[in-house]
């Protein structure tokens, strides 16, 4: 496993001293620990389509735009990239709700507090796999058992996600293969095993109550597949 985790904060000794911190916390770690340093909300918003990463620390209260915006942005494009937001006041703490900030910390930021708050998150990352999917209007992070199946047209993939909703990624769709728990059923379709409900000679039937198309060859290592997933998990 590693974790990415970038620190948002217009203030350049901020920035160094939870460099430090941060450091010291991921010394023991059977993990690497990468950390990226942006000193405005804009610098990160366009570093970070290509440059992704698995944690933000984010300051609130910061010129340009503030982390507050920053996060209201990521969200409004459907990025649920975790945040734990820096801040010298707690006034701030009920908007945290509105975009679902996994925790606050007010300045000066004490070393316990960080490095329980850090625990927990490489505890919740390590046991949930996250997908960054690349798309036209950016960089967009969810969790691998949101996806229902995968769908290849032309040059682009179609993610359909449990609740219905499409996302359009510019990505092949043999990614996506080599996540675990996911299949080819047919040339232009793979199926979230975890999200299958049935299998018929020629359709996977899905939670949703969609039928996608599964191809005659591939039906035995479908069918097999499905079954050696359960089986682990009981």
């Amino acid at each position: 496993m590693q974790i990415t985790i970038a620190l948002c904060d217009d203030d350049s000794e901020q920035i160094k001293n939870l460099r430090r911190l941060i450091g010291e916390w991921a010394e023991n770690k059977p993990f690497a620990v990468n950390i990226a340093g942006y000193e405005s909300g804009e610098q990160f918003l366009f570093e970070y389509r290509d440059n992704p990463c698995d944690l933000l620390l984010l300051d609130i209260e910061m010129s340009g735009i503030n982390g507050m915006a920053l996060a209201k942005k990521l969200r409004g494009d459907g990025d649920m990239l975790p945040i734990i937001f820096i801040t010298g006041y707690s006034d701030y703490m009920s908007d945290g709700y509105d975009v679902e900030a996994l925790h606050y910390l007010l300045k000066p930021v004490e070393t316990d507090k960080l490095f329980a708050v850090l625990d927990r998150y490489a505890a919740r990352h390590e046991s949930s796999e996250e997908i960054v999917l690349s798309t036209a209007d950016g960089v967009c992070r969810i969790a691998a058992d949101s996806i229902a199946y995968i769908e290849a047209f032309g040059r682009k993939t179609a993610v359909h996600l449990r609740d219905k909703a499409t996302l359009e990624c510019n990505m092949s769709i043999s990614e996506f293969a080599n996540f675990e728990g996911f299949i080819h059923c047919h040339r232009s379709y793979i199926v979230n095993l975890e999200q299958v409900r049935a299998i018929t000679k020629n359709a996977v039937i899905i939670e949703t109550g969609e039928e996608v198309p599964l191809s005659r060859r591939l039906y035995n290592d479908v069918n097999k597949s499905f079954i050696e997933f359960y089986t682990k998990r009981e």
